[in-house]
């Protein structure tokens, strides 16, 4: 196996960073994160509103580049997320207070998943294992261990949960017990590849999800067996990774490498049927109507399902970006870098960032009613946020 290298795209921008200091300065106090100053100075004339705040992996001032990149998961009223401290908590949402603390092998960096049919939450480690946790109690029910990280949201089927890891692994385990089902693995090429990896899609009895080989793959959820694999890699012989989780609208599958762009396939067969040249396209988003793909050069993009361009936003020295969340009027997404955005749909225009300090890598983790959103920030923070529209 190669060794894996984490490739950032660093521009310069003067606007952006002065926007982020703005967000930073407002927080105020030498631990600018725990010592933020009031909303009403944090968001003048903001759609965003910060609720509460409780820290959940306390950083030192001073620590180079830190990172959390979990997303939690809503149940009910409270909120089930980890953290790179190797703890799961449960949050109450009315105000951020800790209800249970549960360890886990290492450290947590992927989406957490409700099963509302069997009632716990699925969470991966950056170890390789894959929890259920009962959100009422914080008690594991079972955990499996995989290779490698788990970075990527589970898929949940009728009967079995879903994941890959970056070891370009996918698994499929019972859902009630956590035994083992099946696995379909790729080689993962020599020399250097991309960090992260694809996370899988379910429908309608097929998973796809892609691999560092850069090829997009269709597996059978009964069996693992493949359907079939179209490979990316086209457009380049370097960093061809397929490491957005892919998209399904209509017919097609939306899928991204690393140095091809947005790809769009046929579902049924994997005939490709357009491509959109981007450059490190990260995170993908489809509507009935629209598409968004993220790429850290070129910002967001959106388009339509025919691959005609509606706007594009640049987001220079922004950092890795989530895929943007289409929440009413808006589009919201964190940047490793500068925090969380968020862009008016229509048109792409940025309305707000909110910064607390050191960039944001976790998407955040949105309500029914779309207005709370509850983030960590690499702080190690989480913020509970209102969401105006």
């Amino acid at each position: 196996m190669g060794c894996r290298s984490q490739i950032r795209t660093m521009c310069a921008s003067v606007c952006l960073r002065a926007l982020c200091a703005w967000a930073v300065v407002s927080c105020g106090g030498s631990t600018a994160v725990r010592r933020a100053e009031p909303q009403e100075r944090e968001f003048p004339a903001g759609v965003v509103h910060l609720r509460w705040r409780t820290p959940l992996n306390e950083r030192a001032v001073f620590q180079a580049s830190p990172e959390e990149c979990a997303t939690g998961a809503l149940v009910g009223k409270r909120l089930v997320v980890g953290s790179r401290a190797g703890r799961i908590v449960a949050l109450d949402t009315a105000d951020g207070r800790v209800l249970w603390s549960t360890a886990a092998s290492g450290g947590i960096d992927g989406e957490a998943r409700l099963d509302d049919q069997r009632g716990h939450v699925y969470l991966g480690t950056d170890d390789g294992f894959l929890y259920a946790v009962d959100p009422a109690s914080g008690v594991v029910r079972w955990s499996y261990r995989a290779r490698g990280a788990i970075e990527r949201r589970p898929e949940i089927g009728a009967d079995s949960v879903y994941i890959s890891t970056s070891s370009d692994r996918v698994f499929a385990l019972d859902a009630r017990t956590g035994r083992f089902r099946w696995q379909y693995e790729r080689e993962t090429p020599e020399g250097f590849t991309i960090h992260g990896h694809s996370g899988p899609r379910l429908r309608e009895g097929v998973l796809y999800t892609g691999f560092s080989d850069g090829y997009l793959v269709a597996l059978s959820a009964g069996s693992g067996d493949p359907l079939w694999a179209k490979s990316l890699a086209a457009a380049s012989d370097q960093f061809v990774d397929v490491d957005a989780t892919p998209s399904l609208v209509g017919d097609l599958v939306l899928a991204s490498s690393y140095s091809g762009g947005l790809y769009a396939l046929r579902a049924r067969d994997g005939e490709i049927r357009w491509r959109y040249a981007i450059e490190g396209a990260s995170a993908i988003t489809a509507t009935a109507s629209q598409l968004y793909v993220a790429a850290p050069r070129d910002g967001i993009a959106a388009l339509t399902t025919d691959a005609q361009v509606l706007w594009r936003q640049g987001l220079a020295d922004a950092g890795d970006l989530t895929a943007p969340l289409a929440i009413g009027p808006y589009l919201v997404f964190a940047g490793s870098r500068a925090g969380l955005f968020v862009v008016e749909r229509a048109t792409g225009r940025l309305l707000q960032i909110f910064n607390p300090g050191r960039g944001m890598c976790a998407a955040p983790a949105v309500s029914g009613n779309g207005h709370e959103l509850y983030v960590l920030a690499n702080s190690g923070t989480l913020y509970a946020l209102d969401l105006e529209f």
